[in-house]
C-alpha cells in the first residue's frame, strides 16, 4: 500500500484527496475513516473481479456503505489476444448496481483511457 495526495476540482470547488492504497480485506479501522472507496479489478481476471465483490461485502458488514462514495474500476492494461477479457461490461455494471450509488469506469493506463475521470 502507498499514500498519495492529489488536488482535484469538482463543480468548481477545489478538494485535496488523501489517498491510501490498501491491499487485502478492509478492517474496522479502515472502515471507520474511509470517505470513499475505489475497488479496482483486472478485466482479464475473473478472480480479481470476485475478490472485489467479496471486499465490498466485508466493507458493508463493517460499515454501511450508504455514506461512502464508491467506484468500481476495471483495468484493461493486461487484456490481449493471449490474455482475453474475462469480465464483460454487463457483469461489471451489474456488480456496480448491487453496490448502490457506485460509479463504474473501465481504464487503460497504457492509453490514458478514463485515467483522469
Amino acid at each position: 500500500g502507498g499514500q498519495f495526495k492529489r488536488e482535484v476540482t469538482v463543480d468548481g470547488q477545489s478538494h485535496l484527496l488523501l489517498i491510501r492504497e490498501e491491499a487485502g480485506a478492509p478492517d474496522a479501522q479502515f472502515a471507520s475513516w474511509a470517505d470513499a472507496v475505489i475497488f479496482v479489478f483486472s478485466l482479464e481476471s475473473e478472480s480479481s473481479f470476485e475478490e472485489v465483490a467479496q471486499l465490498h461485502t466485508l466493507l458493508s458488514d463493517l460499515r454501511g456503505t450508504s455514506d461512502v462514495a464508491l467506484a468500481l474500476v476495471g483495468t484493461q492494461d493486461k487484456v490481449s489476444s493471449s490474455s482475453p477479457r474475462a469480465v464483460e461490461d454487463a457483469r461489471a455494471r451489474a456488480l456496480c448496481g448491487d453496490m448502490r450509488h457506485c460509479l463504474y469506469y473501465e481504464t487503460c493506463a497504457t492509453y490514458g483511457l478514463n485515467v483522469d475521470r
